[in-house]
């Protein structure tokens, strides 16, 4: 919305009035403070609002911007345009995120996405107000999902950098800006209203922001004060059908060898997310403007709890004993894949009951699955800013942060079991539909609803607890010359110290009764001491209506099946005794052998890194002929030292001397000395140094014209996670050499060829490289309109992946090496690509087509060399190994083409948006935990909208909604090395739609 004060204006100062309110956290607002005083009072003034404003402002900071930048603002409180920080950063060129709840999780749909790619790579640096900032996971950055997006002011990303930042983000750095009391002029009290509805869930949940924000002239200059204050709800729900691994089944139909799904599993997910945010700012400036005084408070708590039922058929019940179905018919393909047909198991040893199941009728054993899974984030971020500058010479800034952070997380399933026919029909791409029928296909209505047909059958419990803070002070000055071809010259050094834990717990699985196991099935309808009082009726009936909106759940009880309850899922702390008089095999976490608490000593890590960095970058302008050029210069040296804590556990090779025959009492003395069994603590340490150049060129090829040249050298420092220490050495390959020549072939030498480990790597090296950009930006409007295309270029160098290093160690004066695999760095890879976009209202049309606008995209991507992790950092024990079927996959994340496309309208008080977002099919894990196999998210987009009215200058009425197209998310396995793929699964996310008010005085 455009308002004019004065009768008459000009285009030409639309871009100084938004500078001076924006929010980019650079000395805009003062500079162009100083400026508005210097104009003559008789020049109208014209103040832009909405969409626009955001958006000229998005554009002035990109354009000033000393290296290549893209930004959102969100100059109101509540006007960033997505419900999340994560779905607002998605609409920037280059970059996209996950949909699923973590990227290395394709089985759990996510509320609002996880996880930053930017230009294809994950390696991004996280940041509050200019200082770095991090969630207490076994990650680097932060969980942008967690960050209340109505305390933002702006988001910068910078996609390459310059000497003065902090480094660490080789694909890109994203800054969120809290807002400050001298952003605005005086006084200001904003607040913002609504209620979504979650079309799958069908409940309504409410959230609140609020902002007020002053001003205080005061003898000694002037003061202000800010707080800002978000609490919201959301309730989701996403349902999903899978289709497991395929494996050869020799003779399946008519003799003939088909592949047929290892598996199948129908799930539905219900998610509670909570998120409460606070940021404060207190700023005082003295009367001279010589000091400007700075501190903030930022606080992101953010939980999410979901719920899960999903059906699973046993994927170790099926291999070498299905069968097709006798008198239904079975169809494949061309290349012998199964297409459609009914299959079930004759493998009876499974734990068929005769007084349960008669004999003949053995459906394939089916997990029901009751799954409760809370994480909690805290965020508290304290920092304090002070900048003075004497005389237009010489200016100074100190800056000081500390950052603590919290993250736990509780993950506990229980499983009863039954027993069905499995009928799946695919349908191409579409949602394939599923059937369960009873174990003799009887039709039998009640099968699934009986309790005499379900048993308690195993458990399994996770838990995370990680804690970390940092605390950092920074300190530069910079003079300004008056002449010569640099401008001003600043030196800076910044000290760092960040400490964490990490605990991470195996997930805990063991059995609660099976046949097998020997302690027989215990029924769901059994009573008295079979179950124990606790375990009566401590199922439920839940129902998959409307499945995977439009896929088809075909069983005789419509959709209704027995399942553990929520209540016995949620009560974990009375769960071991809950099944005691079972017998089971599955005992709580804190009940294993040498747990300390919840956690084993190889779970817990604990690290310490301090980072010194020092720096000189000199800014210069000067003359190309009739153009106008100017950029940056710089070295930034950085020392990063890290002690990891951890310990180190020999092996136990020492013969039984009662055994003359026992071949580890002919082990040659290194190795009998060597494998005592022993135990030490130990704390690795180690040092990174390295020069960081680069160079920042912008030539002004006309006034609205701009080629731009970034270079320089970043680093990315590895995940906390794989830097654990803990090692725990094996002996392989006894090599026993006996005596031929007696009767009784004696042991007369016996040795070990070699020692390996499975551990982290606390000397992991921070991954390297050289970035090239190329930019053009024509800017043909002072208001909205802008045109820009950038070309990159990566070098890399020190990759993380999963492999193996020769290292020395010493036990009872034994020295011997040891393969360790685990974390390491590797090859060398690169990644290119260009970057599309446009926008503009198109104000030369006629009456009210002149509010139409339009936002556009387009990033190409493409990797060479860049090999995957397959590094688990979460998992304490479980480095993915390489996959030597799989050498040539793409690079995780990667999308070749990402698509933004947003139409707009801002006219007479109406302020509307469509947005599509779209991505090509990429790489979602190089190694899924349940197939083993390579998992690709196929190409899909979202297209989200809104529409607000004006109800007065200072309040605002408006609908957004989310997933308008009813996206399905499907994903595909790759089955052998040339890249063949099949269908996996499909996930369909709910529509969202939240009726909003807003206040803005």
């Amino acid at each position: 919305m455009i308002k004019k004060q004065n009768s008459a204006f000009k285009l030409s100062i639309i871009a100084s009035a938004i500078i001076a309110t924006s929010l980019s956290g650079n000395l805009y607002a003062a500079q162009e403070k100083d400026k508005s005083k210097e104009q003559d009072e008789d020049i109208e003034v014209v103040i832009v609002q909405g969409t626009r404003s955001n958006l000229i402002n998005a554009q002035n900071m990109k354009r000033e911007a000393e290296t290549v930048l893209d930004a959102i603002s969100a100059k109101d409180i509540g006007s960033l345009p997505d419900r999340s920080v994560l779905e607002a950063i998605v609409r920037l060129p280059g970059v996209s995120i996950e949909r699923f709840a973590a990227a290395n999780d394709p089985d759990h749909y996510g509320v609002e996405g996880s996880g930053v790619v930017v230009r294809g790579l994950t390696h991004t640096r996280s940041e509050f107000n200019g200082r770095d900032t991090f969630t207490a996971d076994s990650g680097r950055g932060l969980s942008f999902q967690d960050v209340p997006p109505e305390l933002m002011g702006s988001v910068e990303l910078f996609k390459n950098q310059s000497a003065d930042m902090i480094e660490g983000g080789i694909a890109g750095t994203v800054n969120l800006v809290t807002r400050k009391p001298f952003d605005a002029e005086g006084r200001v009290v904003a607040f913002t209203l609504d209620a979504s509805y979650s079309e799958f869930a069908d409940e309504t949940t409410p959230s609140f922001s609020g902002l007020y924000s002053d001003i205080f002239d005061l003898d000694a200059g002037r003061f202000g004060v800010l707080v800002n204050y978000s609490n919201s709800e959301l309730k989701a729900r996403s349902d999903g059908a899978q289709i497991g691994r395929y494996e050869l089944q020799n003779e399946l139909v008519n003799g003939q060898a088909v592949f047929v799904p290892r598996t199948t599993r129908l799930t539905r997910k219900e998610d509670d997310r909570k998120r409460e945010g606070f940021a404060g700012a207190l700023q005082f400036e003295n009367e001279s403007k010589t000091l400007l005084a700075t501190a903030q408070f930022i606080r992101s708590d953010s939980s999410l709890a979901w719920t899960e039922h999903a059906i699973e058929m046993a994927d170790d019940a099926v291999i070498n004993d299905l069968v097709a179905l006798e008198g239904t018919e079975f169809e494949v393909t061309d290349q012998g894949l199964f297409e459609s047909g009914f299959i079930t198991s004759n493998a009876g040893w499974r734990g068929n009951d005769a007084q349960r199941q008669p004999s003949g009728e053995f459906g394939a054993q089916h997990a029901m699955v009751t799954r409760f899974r809370e994480q909690d984030n805290l965020v508290d971020d304290y920092g304090f800013n002070l900048k003075y500058r004497p005389n237009d010479t010489w200016s100074f800034n100190f800056d000081a942060q500390y950052v603590e952070s919290t993250s736990e997380i509780f993950d506990f399933s229980i499983m009863g079991a039954t027993r069905a026919v499995v009928g799946i029909e695919q349908n191409g791409d579409d949602l394939p539909n599923i059937t369960l029928l009873d174990p003799a296909n009887s039709g039998d209505t009640g099968f699934f609803t009986d309790p005499n047909n379900y048993f308690w059958r195993s458990a399994m419990d996770h838990i995370s607890d990680n804690e970390g803070d940092e605390v950092a002070f920074a300190a530069d000055t910079q003079y300004t010359f008056d002449s010569g071809f640099f401008t001003s010259v600043k030196v800076g050094a910044r000290y760092a110290k960040r400490d964490q834990t990490t605990r991470q717990s195996t997930y805990n699985w063991g059995w609660l009764s099976e046949a097998w196991a020997g302690n027989g099935n215990a029924w769901f309808d059994a009573e008295g001491d079979e179950l124990g009082a606790s375990l009566n009726n401590s199922y439920e009936q839940f129902t998959f209506d409307n499945f995977a909106r439009g896929g088809v759940l075909n069983v005789a009880s419509e959709g209704a099946f027995l399942f553990p309850s929520e209540s016995l899922v949620r009560d974990y702390a009375n769960a071991e005794s809950a099944f005691a008089s079972l017998s089971p095999n599955w005992q709580r976490l804190s009940s294993r052998g040498d747990a300390i608490g919840n956690f084993l000593n190889n779970e817990i890590n604990e690290t310490s890194e301090i980072n010194n960095a020092f720096y000189i970058k000199g800014n210069f302008e000067g003359e190309l002929g009739s153009l106008f050029y100017s950029g940056n210069v710089g070295l930034r040296y950085v020392k990063i030292k890290n002690e990891t804590d951890g310990f180190l556990t020999f092996p136990d090779t020492v013969g039984d001397v009662n055994d003359p025959s026992d071949p580890e009492n002919f082990l040659p003395s290194e190795q009998a000395a060597f494998g005592n069994a022993g135990f030490t603590e130990q704390t690795a340490s180690s040092e990174y140094t390295n020069i960081l150049p680069s160079l920042n060129v912008k030539l002004n090829l006309k006034d609205d014209l701009i080629l731009r040249f970034g270079f320089s050298e970043a680093i990315a420092l590895p995940d906390l996670g794989n830097l654990r220490n803990f090692v725990s050495i094996t002996p392989e390959d006894l090599v026993i050499t006996y005596d031929e020549s007696s009767d009784d072939r004696q042991i007369i030498d016996a040795r070990y060829s070699r020692y390996t480990a499975n551990s982290g790597n606390p000397f992991l090296k921070p991954m390297e490289s050289y970035n090239y950009d190329l930019a053009l930006e024509w800017y043909f409007s002072e208001g909205v309109g802008s045109l820009t295309t950038s070309f990159f270029y990566k070098d890399m160098s020190n990759y993380f992946i999963n492999g193996s290093v020769d290292r020395e160690f010493t036990n009872n004066g034994a020295t011997q090496v040891v393969q360790v695999n685990g974390a390491t760095n590797g090859d060398e890879g690169s990644v290119q690509g260009v970057e599309l976009a446009y926008q503009q209202f198109y104000d030369f049309l006629p009456g009210a087509f002149s509010g139409l606008g339009m936002q556009f995209n387009y990033t190409y991507i493409e990797e060479e060399g860049s090999p995957n992790s397959s590094l688990a950092p979460d998992q304490p024990d479980s480095t993915q190994a390489d996959n030597v079927a799989f050498e040539d996959l793409p690079l995780e994340g990667l999308s070749k083409d990402n698509i933004n496309l947003v139409a707009m309208y801002e006219k007479h008080g109406v302020n509307a948006r469509l947005a599509y977002n779209w991505r090509s099919e990429y790489l979602l894990t190089s190694k899924d935990v349940i197939t083993q196999l390579p998992i690709y998210n196929e190409a899909g987009g979202q297209l989200d909208g809104s529409v607000f009215y004006n109800i007065t200058d200072s309040f605002q009425m408006g609908l957004q909604a989310t997933n308008l197209t009813n996206e399905v998310a499907r994903t595909s396995m790759q089955i052998d090395g040339d890249n063949n793929r099949i269908s996996r699964s499909w996930f369909a996310n709910e529509r969202r739609f939240s009726i909003i008010f807003k206040g803005n005085f």
